[in-house]
């Protein structure tokens, strides 16, 4: 009898699908945060984040929403910024168009219905992780994202919550292996850590 239930729980899931925005992130132990803080150097993720930066270059770019395979993530982020220079080719985004389908008359905006967004780009690097730096939306809303010198992003910041992107570099090309999700103070100091894993 537990097999039959196993097997046709597992069929439902096959059949409607879990996605990653549904599942919920694992809060990793207050024992298991220095060390694993420690392995991200979150000392200098932290100084890149206190730093206000005023000198930009400001530019038009597509937004695009991130895929099932993201969880839910802070201030809608867009996953088309995991890679300054474009050339990490890890997680594929929603909008999936080519050159062929707007040649036949189609408008670009119909194709990427997640629109244009206007970005700052600083035109200082990031201190102590030395990569650049753009920042998204104002106020309240802001995402401030912070990219290693190579152009994957290490981490962006929005209101109370900081997300650190870890890579594999041990490839060619490096692939995003798990996210951080901490919860910080007004200082940005951790209070809360949660993960998530591709």
């Amino acid at each position: 009898m537990k097999y039959i239930i196993f097997f046709i729980l597992c069929l439902g899931m096959l059949t409607f699908g879990i996605h990653a925005s549904d599942v919920p992130l694992k809060i990793v132990p207050k024992q298991k945060t220095a060390k694993l803080l420690k392995s991200v150097a979150y000392a200098t993720i932290r100084s890149t984040v206190m730093v206000k930066y005023s000198r930009f270059e400001e530019k038009e770019v597509s937004y695009q929403t991130c895929t099932d395979e993201f969880p839910s993530m802070p201030g809608n982020f867009p996953c088309n910024f995991l890679d300054f220079t474009g050339g990490t080719i890890s997680v594929a985004t929603e909008s999936s168009t080519n050159d062929g389908e707007f040649a036949e008359g189609r408008d670009p905006e119909d194709m990427n219905p997640s629109g244009k967004i206007g970005i700052k780009i600083s035109k200082e690097k990031s201190r102590n992780l030395n990569g650049n730096v753009i920042l998204l939306g104002d106020g309240e809303n802001q995402i401030s994202i912070f990219y290693h010198p190579k152009g994957q992003i290490s981490h962006y910041l929005h209101q109370n919550t900081i997300v650190i992107f870890v890579w594999n570099k041990n490839q060619e090309n490096p692939q995003l292996v798990q996210l951080y999700f901490v919860k910080v103070d007004g200082d940005f100091f951790p209070e809360e850590v949660k993960e998530f894993s591709f």
